[in-house]
């Protein structure tokens, strides 16, 4: 038997070069008859179970497909803990309220309004073949949202929220994706490719998030006073006068002083201003092209680079954690330090002039 630490595995992608060759950990092929002893608690699990859970979007992505040990073990286990370093929040949540945050993802898996479909190059619907941790990553990216706020959650959910999943780039371009990953108004979904939901988890800090960015295009054009999709808001449900019950003004005043800061910042930047030693923007010049990009941009870092962003702009970042009442630097010991390194980097090291910025400050 093969003992390994599962703090040292989980976080490693899986993948074969063919249906019929090795099953590769961490870069390693890895003997298809030995079984790996996890410990509590899950156990014993035979490497041809692994392979077995594995190879369905393995096949599916054309190989594209890297998913971590955790989403294997959990479609062999079915034990929601597997999951957790998918979930930041979780670290701050105790067993009860572990439990609590598993109901909540069942609850949205279970709304008749949780549109999740999985579309191939021919755009036959395959989600019924999606593995179950597929389902459970969606939902549970949504459920870390709104675990403290499910009052808005249940103001989302009032209505169809399509999420189209695609099981390679040229599925997902055939059907109108944009880069990998985008929101689309018009069709009022959210279309991903699936290879993108593994791709930030391959460490044992969680990197980048493009559902978690594409689905604040989702919020920002949610109309929360009628559950329609429309017009970018350039924020989010609870932000605004219009929200009713939901509506959060503090967190509304202070996000609209934090992103006059970021303007103002950037602006300095762009008009050739800037004073060595000042602060630069928290986020990339492409979040300062619109509001719907800035938007989504700075939703992405809240829940990625939380330390930087409070100690950047105290207000902005306040206003986020009032709006979804978690201050996610609980679950953080370090920043996802990708993001902070290639915006400072623009602004202070590249000698490039930021273009023009396209964002509007919102009234109070």
């Amino acid at each position: 038997m093969v003992q390994v630490n599962w703090n040292d595995l989980y976080y490693r992608p899986i993948r074969r070069h063919s249906v019929m060759s090795p099953l590769i950990i961490a870069s390693k092929l890895v003997d298809p008859l030995a079984t790996v002893e996890l410990g509590a608690p899950f156990g014993n699990v035979s490497l041809p179970r692994v392979t077995d859970a594995a190879t369905p979007y393995m096949a599916l992505s054309d190989g594209t497909c890297q998913p971590q040990l955790a989403a294997c073990i959990f479609d062999i286990t079915h034990k929601p803990d597997a999951l957790n370093p998918y979930f930041p929040l979780t670290k701050t949540l105790k067993k009860s309220a572990q439990k609590k945050f598993y109901r909540l993802i069942q609850h949205i898996i279970r709304s008749p309004n949780f549109d999740l479909r999985l579309y191939d190059r021919r755009r036959d619907d395959l989600s019924t073949r999606m593995p179950p941790h597929v389902v459970y990553l969606v939902a549970g990216h949504i459920a870390e949202i709104f675990f403290y706020r499910q009052d808005i959650l249940e103001r989302l959910l009032s209505t169809p929220r399509h999420i189209w999943l695609y099981t390679t780039q040229e599925a997902f371009a055939k059907d109108g994706g944009v880069a990998g990953g985008c929101f689309s108004r018009e069709r009022g979904c959210l279309q991903l490719v699936l290879s993108r939901l593994y791709e930030g988890f391959n460490d044992r800090t969680p990197g980048v998030a493009p559902f978690l960015h594409e689905f604040g295009h989702m919020l920002d054009h949610f109309d929360a006073s009628t559950g329609k999709l429309g017009k970018s808001n350039g924020s989010l449900p609870g932000m605004r006068r219009e929200d009713g019950e939901i509506d959060t003004p503090e967190a509304r005043a202070l996000f609209i002083k934090g992103k006059r800061l970021e303007l103002d910042r950037y602006t300095a930047l762009h008009e050739d201003n800037y004073q060595d030693g000042d602060p630069p923007p928290i986020g990339h010049p492409y979040v300062f092209q619109n509001d719907t990009e800035f938007i989504a941009g700075y939703f992405e870092m809240f829940f990625r680079n939380p330390h930087y962003f409070a100690e950047m702009n105290p207000d902005l970042y306040q206003g986020f954690a009032l709006l979804f009442k978690q201050d996610p630097r609980e679950a953080w010991e370090q920043d996802f330090p990708f993001y902070i390194q290639q915006n400072r980097d623009f602004y202070l090291k590249s000698g490039r002039r930021p273009p023009l910025p396209g964002i509007t400050i919102p009234e109070v």
